[in-house]
């Protein structure tokens, strides 16, 4: 691979933006892929930058685990890149084992399904499949929410301290009047969810629309099974929480088992 002068890489509306230090960063990285250590000088000239810019992007790198020093001021790649590119790997496995059984779930339910891990303290959904009647809105606005108003971070929450302390600490917010936001309370709700194996969430993030989830379980030995991800059914409120509802809570926790056995299967 042939590394270009940073020139070269930044986008010709960054140099004075604060993209410069994320392209500076990408390109810094991109050297370590000809050569497993490299120091500040050899950074420096094959991006055409000084020397001094070098030595702090290195730094900052290292500092936040993507690079580790090697000794005499070299740098090698860091384990989190690798825990990122893992990150990656699963998700994507995670996506094609459970497209079919999502498409399955839409047709028998007819309502959205979804599909979402946990990004911080936010539910960033990987899938979403529609069906008539979800409204534009809600189709094109929602792809990242906070995990506390979310039934999918709900079920996530509950298999997870550190997450539900983080979620805690970040504070809930309200978003509209029936929004969980008594810490107590919304532990019930985790409890609430363990007990019963799935999560719902009535009108907590948009008036009007609400959710059941169910959990995908990984992970195995000392550490135990969690979940990892989750699937959920949303739509209007009347027809997710009313009647129909023992119908979609078998279905979310059908589709759930179905795709935690197919990640089993695809990584024994």
């Amino acid at each position: 691979m042939t590394v270009l002068p940073f020139s070269a890489v930044l986008p010709e509306d960054a140099e004075d933006s604060p993209l410069r230090s994320v392209s500076t960063a990408v390109a810094v990285l991109d050297c370590f892929t000809t050569e497993p250590e490299l120091g500040a000088t050899k950074v420096a000239a094959r991006l055409g930058i000084a020397k001094s810019t070098a030595c702090r992007m290195l730094a900052a790198l290292a500092a936040g685990g993507l690079l580790e020093r090697s000794g005499a001021g070299r740098y090698r790649l860091g384990l989190r890149l690798f825990e990122y590119g893992q990150l990656a790997v699963d998700r994507l496995l995670l996506r094609e084992v459970a497209m079919p059984v999502l498409g399955e779930l839409r047709e028998t339910v007819r309502e959205t399904v979804q599909l979402g891990v946990a990004v911080g303290t936010d539910v960033l959904y990987l899938e979403r499949l529609e069906t008539a009647g979800a409204g534009l809105r809600f189709r094109t606005d929602y792809h990242r929410n906070p995990a506390h108003s979310s039934s999918i971070g709900r079920v996530l929450a509950a298999s997870d301290r550190e997450l539900t302390a983080a979620i805690l600490e970040r504070g809930l917010e309200r978003r509209t009047p029936f929004t969980v936001v008594d810490p107590q309370r919304w532990h019930r709700t985790l409890i609430q969810t363990r007990e019963q194996g799935y999560a719902t969430c009535r009108d907590e993030y948009d008036l009007g629309w609400s959710s059941i989830a169910a959990p995908i379980l990984g992970g195995s030995g000392r550490s135990g099974r969690r979940a990892v991800a989750a699937v959920s059914v949303v739509g209007s409120t009347s027809r997710v929480l009313g009647p129909r509802k023992p119908a979609v809570v078998q279905g979310v926790r059908r589709a759930a088992e179905r795709i935690t056995a197919a990640l089993d299967r695809a990584t024994d």
